[in-house]
């Protein structure tokens, strides 16, 4: 056999092997690969990649437990919804500004990311941008960036191109 025969049926095996283990599935939220049955967002790993990449985090802090808007987080979350909110867990707490994105998770609750708006008289969470329950199949950050974006329009996009989720409820 020609060494470019053999190439080309190489090629074609190979491509067949992928094509059996390969295929596409359309879901609400997008199109998701499906490799030996395991779905993959490979647009939001593509997404998440490039925010990465592009974002400027320079005015973000990474909140931590001494900080006033820190304590001041934990307490209107722990509030928010009790008895169950009172068993909150911060796993990260970003700030920028008058706002604040949250990342909790409860023991009896479905985690969630919480915007805190602390421009008026009192900080008070933006109750329409509250992320609630899991992602998967998607890919967290990028899906849940985006959903804050929408439901929080003026939350600073840095602020929301540096979210990075932390707990394994979204990993």
């Amino acid at each position: 056999m020609k060494k470019r025969t053999s190439l080309s049926v190489l090629l074609l095996v190979i491509l067949a092997v992928v094509a059996s283990h390969l295929e596409w599935a359309t879901r609400d939220n997008g199109t998701l690969m499906v490799l030996d049955g395991r779905e993959i967002d490979v647009a939001g790993i593509a997404v998440n990649q490039w925010t990465q990449m592009s974002r400027n985090c320079n005015g973000v802090a990474r909140l931590q437990p001494t900080d006033k808007n820190y304590q001041t987080t934990f307490k209107l979350i722990s509030a928010y919804s009790p008895p169950h909110s009172a068993s909150v867990r911060l796993a990260g707490v970003w700030g920028m500004d008058k706002w604040v994105v949250a990342e909790v998770e409860f023991v009896e609750l479905l985690p969630a990311v919480v915007v805190i708006d602390f421009s008026g008289m009192e900080p008070n969470i933006v109750s329409n941008a509250v992320w609630s329950g899991y992602t998967k199949p998607w890919k967290a950050a990028p899906f849940i960036r985006d959903y804050l974006r929408r439901q929080a329009p003026d939350l600073p996009p840095s602020l929301a191109a540096c979210f990075d989720p932390q707990s394994l409820s979204f990993r």
